[in-house]
């Protein structure tokens, strides 16, 4: 199955000149918004979790210590009395058991500063959103794609989704392909929605890692190519893909960070073909965006007490912002 975003719906009303496309295109922009429990106490840090730490194992040992785990505690060794930091994995979905915060989450929050989501969601954001899923004038989703793939891209989002196919056409790719990318029913309350409410209720600024700008350069940036050919494979096996959903909630509810990134990237294994486009989509949407999303978050990180939230995605691996912070001189830990 070709990574899929798991963003959240977060339909806004817009007024554009058909008011039926508005209505198809502004659901599709609040799908792409906020663009990937634990009880207990610490873990119990070992001889080579500390040398992780400090850097001084190779690279690939200190990513594969975060193979496991939702919830982390960040501090800098050598400044006592600092409140420790917190990042959180999510999940872009909205099943009640991944909302269903454990003591450790819900006390890391209460006892934080600031709240730093992905994304903080508004109407304006729901519009700007609305606008980039269209493709540039003159062009259409079936000149890009070809009538072959674009019929059976326009059938699934008009049968599964109740998208028209005139309003499919005005897509761009990787629109498509987000949309194609949820669950073919009304979608509730995500895990984020819900970190912000609770986050809103305790009275903590929010002050989101992105803007909706960002966001939207990050999917435009994916090479088209490459987005239509992860859009016409996840076309061609929806079924299967739909199928996985059910998969990656469990997987991230046993918390096996790992297990997602190789669900995530299992489509490669069956098709070859697709290892160009998934490394281009990898790059973009989580690689490049876990380099911007850090250099935003560290002056957070310096002054304490922020707890951070983004899908469970950008933690894992070498490039995940976990082994990242871990480079950068942070201590990291596991919270159980």
């Amino acid at each position: 199955m070709p990574i899929s975003p798991r963003l959240a719906p977060w339909p806004k009303p817009i007024a554009p000149r058909h008011r039926r496309a508005a209505r198809w295109l502004n659901r599709v922009g609040g799908v792409l918004l906020a663009l990937v429990g634990a009880c207990g106490g610490l873990t119990t840090v070992t001889r080579a979790e500390t040398a992780a730490a400090t850097g001084k194992v190779p690279r690939e040992a200190a990513a594969q210590r975060f193979d496991h785990g939702l919830l982390w505690r960040i501090d800098r060794p050598g400044a006592p009395g600092q409140a420790p930091s917190h990042l959180y994995g999510t999940v872009h979905v909205d099943d009640a058991r991944a909302s269903a915060f454990g003591p450790s989450v819900r006390r890391a929050l209460s006892k934080s500063r600031v709240f730093v989501p992905e994304l903080l969601p508004d109407a304006d954001s729901a519009q700007a959103f609305a606008a980039a899923t269209r493709a540039e004038p003159g062009q259409t989703l079936a000149d890009l794609a070809g009538s072959d793939d674009f019929e059976r891209i326009a059938e699934r989002l008009r049968t599964r989704y109740g998208v028209p196919r005139a309003t499919t056409a005005q897509l761009k790719p990787w629109a498509a392909y987000v949309y194609l990318s949820q669950p073919a029913r009304p979608m509730g309350e995500i895990v984020d929605a819900a970190l912000i409410r609770l986050a809103q209720q305790q009275g903590l600024p929010v002050q989101p890692l992105e803007t909706v700008e960002q966001q939207i350069a990050a999917m435009d940036a994916v090479p088209v190519d490459s987005q239509l050919a992860l859009l016409a494979a996840l076309a061609r096996d929806h079924d299967a893909a739909m199928a996985e959903v059910d998969q990656l909630v469990e997987l991230y509810l046993a918390q096996d960070l790992a297990g997602l990134r190789r669900l995530e990237e299992s489509a490669t294994r069956d098709d070859p073909r697709l290892q160009r486009p998934m490394a281009d989509f990898i790059e973009q949407i989580l690689d490049r965006r876990n380099a911007r999303m850090l250099t935003t978050l560290r002056p957070q990180l310096e002054a304490g007490g922020a707890f951070t939230a983004v899908g469970a995605l950008h933690l894992t691996g070498e490039q995940g912002l976990l082994a990242r912070l871990v480079r950068a001189g942070w201590r990291v830990r596991r919270v159980d």
